[in-house]
């Protein structure tokens, strides 16, 4: 008998903390969000059977009308190889064509090879790049948080508008990160933003916006920061991020998702120069898929 899929029941709970405690050295975020996610509108956890045993699982949300995301696929290591990932993205699109959704998003990190493989079977394109920096409490870019009585709070309605006329948001081709979900802020036919924490910046003698940076924090972790997007001049950047992390120096880790490419490499010499752990060595290393519908 091969693999079968269902909605997750609360019964499930216990199994999938097993799988996810063998993810990621046991630093997985699922164990903080499953209780939101099996209670989450517009969301759905899905469980893969192998012989009546739960062997993997995922989670989908609407980030948009339409817009369907897929996050925290994990199958438990013993049973790889049993198609599991395959039959839960398939299994994914086919409720997606069936609810009428027009598209599906998903991202994944550059040595999940197997989970690329399965989504560029199915058709998913790459749309985007980034590149990961990240400061746990050890990292040396802890010792360079300060201040900066020059960085002013920016109402959110006049940073979504300064976003949209970024280049690093064109680099990123219009999606903006909250952690490892990527919302479709300016993808053609939608908007959709994610829920802004903090939105600081410089500003020039005459009022307008020199240096932005925004946080999302994200949904699976309190103990984490998410700096989500950051654009300006050099100097600004540098000030802007270094005052970021002095604001969440009692977070656990503080990570940065920055657009691949000639657009933004400001922020990715400031992170590197500041001693963020770059694991790719500044080369994209997060990749964000979308699949398309076909009834669209």
């Amino acid at each position: 008998m091969g693999v079968t899929i269902r909605t997750a029941r609360l019964a499930d709970r216990e199994r999938i903390l097993a799988i996810s405690s063998q993810i990621w050295e046991g630093e997985d975020y699922v164990p903080r969000t499953i209780d939101e996610w099996l209670r989450m509108r517009d969301s759905e956890v899905v469980v893969a059977e192998l012989n009546g045993v739960v062997i993997a699982f995922a989670h989908t949300v609407n980030l948009a009308p339409g817009y369907v995301w897929i996050e925290g696929i994990r199958t438990e290591p013993a049973a790889q190889g049993h198609g599991a990932g395959k039959a839960l993205t398939a299994y994914f699109i086919e409720k997606a064509e069936r609810e009428g959704a027009s598209c599906i998003g998903l991202s994944t990190y550059i040595d999940n090879l197997a989970s690329i493989h399965i989504v560029e079977g199915y058709g998913f394109k790459r749309q985007a790049s980034f590149v990961l920096a990240e400061a746990d409490r050890e990292s040396p870019a802890r010792a360079a948080a300060r201040l900066s009585a020059d960085v002013v709070s920016i109402p959110f309605d006049e940073a979504r508008a300064w976003v949209l006329k970024s280049r690093v948001l064109s680099a990123g081709a219009g999606f903006m990160s909250q952690g490892w979900k990527f919302w479709p802020v300016a993808r053609p036919g939608i908007t959709a933003w994610p829920p802004l924490e903090k939105a600081v910046g410089l500003r020039r003698e005459d009022g307008t916006i020199r240096s932005l940076l925004l946080v999302c924090r994200p949904d699976h972790d309190e103990r984490e920061t998410s700096i989500d997007f950051v654009d300006g001049d050099p100097e600004g950047i540098e000030v802007l991020v270094t005052h970021t992390l002095a604001i969440y120096a009692g977070a656990k880790n503080i990570m940065a998702m920055i657009p691949a490419g000639a657009a933004a490499p400001s922020a990715l010499q400031t992170v590197t120069a500041l001693e963020f752990n770059v694991w790719q060595h500044g080369d994209p290393d997060v990749f964000v898929y979308e699949l398309p519908l076909a009834h669209h």
